[in-house]
């Protein structure tokens, strides 16, 4: 991701490590004790996707309950399919660069920008229509909303790729092709992961800061307390497929706002300690118990209004 900035993460990934020093993180806790517990799930033949746990806008579970047992799934509606679609755009950018730096040879940021940017609302637009149907048809309104919104954040990514580029150019003026490109794109990279040992899907999509060998997710919408679970779910899951530690994690948060062409990006690092492992593990139980009995475990004693079942639940 081409807006992160690699030299302040390390920075914070350096206070992080001061506190994993003081606080540690329990052996018995570490993915790769999937064979015993508490890491080992309590069902072998049940996979559940990190983000059904980890989306914990019902406090009670009820929304497992729901989409599991009684197969009712909520509307998905704009913010959904943006989701959707800035996480497609973000790849796509990096595709896309890579592409061309190998096709083209060591061209200028300016270069690339024009290069890439007069096919960035029909690459928008092809995300944007696969993740509909993916989902549902949005209203023409909210198609060109969501169009506008990922088209300037499309744009933003490539500039930002330019003037890294730039950058590296003027610093490495005799580098090759590909040590450019090993420089200059993010060090953020995707990983399929199986996550079965512990009680997830088999084929896992992971975001790794491979500096920090960190896991990192991109968040579109609001800032909630329970991001932090999804990965929390990843580290684990990684841990038990490759029997190596991954201590932090990184939310990113992007936001578009209509009218307005650059996004406001938040980055927040963390240290995936003992109480979120905890945390996570018992969310995966419950949810594994709902699902094995059948059993409804009631509205929670708030629902909030920006629940995906709150109409659901009346």
């Amino acid at each position: 991701m081409f807006f992160l900035s690699r030299s302040d993460l390390d920075k914070r990934f350096r206070q992080l490590r001061l506190e994993l020093q003081q606080v540690g993180i329990s052996e018995d806790l570490r993915g790769w004790n999937w064979n015993t517990p508490p890491v080992e799930p309590p069902l072998k033949n049940l996979f559940l996707p990190v983000s059904d746990l980890a989306s914990r806008y019902c406090d009670s579970l009820r929304d497992i309950y729901l989409k599991r047992i009684e197969r009712v799934y909520p509307p998905p509606g704009l913010k959904m399919v943006e989701g959707l679609v800035y996480h497609k755009v973000a790849s796509e950018a990096t595709l896309q660069v890579k592409k061309l730096l190998f096709e083209k040879g060591l061209i200028s940021g300016s270069t690339l920008i024009d290069e890439i940017f007069p096919r960035a609302t029909e690459r928008c637009r092809l995300a944007l229509e696969e993740a509909v149907r993916a989902t549902k048809r949005l209203s023409e309104e909210e198609f060109m909303e969501g169009l506008e919104k990922t088209t300037n954040f499309y744009r933003f990514l490539i500039v930002q790729a330019a003037a890294q580029l730039d950058r590296i150019l003027a610093k490495f003026p005799h580098a090759d092709v590909d040590s450019v490109v090993n420089v200059a794109i993010p060090p953020v990279v995707e990983r399929k992961v199986d996550g079965s040992l512990i009680g997830l899907s088999r084929e896992l999509s992971v975001d790794i800061y491979a500096p920090a060998y960190a896991v990192a997710d991109l968040k579109t919408g609001e800032v909630r307390g329970f991001h932090k679970y999804a990965l929390t779910g990843y580290a684990l899951a990684l841990e038990a497929d490759e029997e190596a530690s991954v201590n932090f994690g990184v939310t990113i948060y992007a936001k578009m706002v209509l009218g307005r062409q650059t996004p406001t990006i938040g980055v927040k690092p963390f240290l995936i300690g003992d109480e979120l492992r905890r945390e996570f593990l018992e969310i995966r139980d419950n949810a594994l118990e709902i699902i094995q009995n059948a059993r409804d475990p009631g509205k929670p004693s708030v629902c909030p209004g920006y629940c995906p079942y709150y109409g659901v639940c009346g």
